[in-house]
């Protein structure tokens, strides 16, 4: 089984993007965050992002892990926000429903404020729609907006990667937020036990404070969130054309729910699809190494790459 196949076409995403970008004509196409710069604040430049939990939403609220939704939403646009440098400032959500559940919204909502402020960060406002015409009956869907700042010299571009500097990984908590219409579809036809399915659904990692405090200390060259299309997917997004990030899946450590899909998708459609284990990639100069260890040793962070000469082709490499 495959993610088209489980009924989501990633070439046709990829497709679109293409269209987006020549439409918007704008560089931060294809970036995890857009930067927007104004003459009122010259030495600055605010940072937007916005996503969602997926179809992820819907097991967690079948489980009733509402908390897990916050969580998961927070952590979808805070850590690609942070992928250029930018400091959460605010935050707005987008809540679609059937049929309004007073009791269960709450939650959410309370849930959400609450881990945004553990990255200071403010939930600014947000909207509710009751959509029964739309949205399946008992379900919701919810969607978030982000906006952060950066000073302009301190932004995370991919022209500061140089060859041999080191590719960090940090541990993910599970598959994050991402594939879980090919893991439904695995647990719905009775593939994928109801143990590992619950393993599944852990809360998104957010690796925001760990981050900002290396950016401060000018630690990190870039960093890339491991999200919809894997590692190489999202690595290469922070490579320059001439350079590669050779990478050896042998270095990420093992977890349990990763070596069952692997037992039951075919290895390169794994790698497409979830983050392996590894939630954050990031990229420092060799005398940088022992900081960014000793910083993110709260996600077990492990050294499995490094940044050679382009001479293959790609800029993401399985070694």
């Amino acid at each position: 089984m495959d993610y088209k196949e489980s009924g989501v076409d990633i070439e046709k995403a990829d497709k679109l993007t293409e269209i987006i970008r020549g439409t918007v004509s704008s560089d931060n196409i294809g970036m995890f965050a857009g930067i927007y710069e104004h003459s009122l604040i010259p030495e600055y430049a605010l940072v937007g992002c916005t996503d969602g939990v997926g179809t992820k939403v819907i097991p967690l609220a079948e489980n009733d892990l509402i908390e897990t939704i916050a969580v998961d939403l927070a952590a979808m646009s805070l850590n690609d926000m942070i992928c250029v440098g930018g400091q959460p400032m605010f935050f707005l959500d987008y809540i679609a429903t059937y049929s309004l559940d007073v009791e269960r919204m709450a939650r959410f909502i309370k849930a959400l404020k609450d881990v945004l402020l553990k990255y200071n960060c403010t939930l600014l406002g947000g909207e509710t729609a009751e959509l029964n015409n739309l949205i399946s009956k008992d379900h919701f869907d919810v969607g978030g907006f982000a906006v952060g700042i950066v000073k302009k010299e301190n932004i995370l571009r991919k022209e500061n990667v140089e060859k041999g500097d080191v590719v960090i990984g940090l541990k993910s908590s599970g598959p994050h937020s991402n594939g879980y219409t090919l893991i439904r579809k695995l647990f719905n036809t009775g593939l994928l036990s109801p143990n590992d399915f619950i393993e599944s659904l852990e809360p998104t990692h957010i690796y925001v404070n760990e981050i900002i405090e290396l950016c401060k200390n000018k630690s990190i060259k870039v960093c890339a969130n491991i999200t919809g299309g894997g590692i190489a997917g999202n690595l290469e997004r922070v490579i320059p054309d001439h350079l590669t990030a050779e990478v050896k899946k042998d270095k990420i450590p093992s977890q349990h729910i990763f070596q069952r899909l692997l037992e039951l998708i075919a290895e390169d459609e794994c790698y497409k699809t979830f983050n392996m284990g590894v939630g954050m990639c990031v990229i420092a100069s060799p005398d940088n190494v022992d900081n960014v260890m000793k910083t993110c040793e709260k996600y077990e962070p492990f050294i499995f790459g490094s940044i050679t000469d382009n001479e293959k082709g790609s800029r993401v490499w399985f070694g």
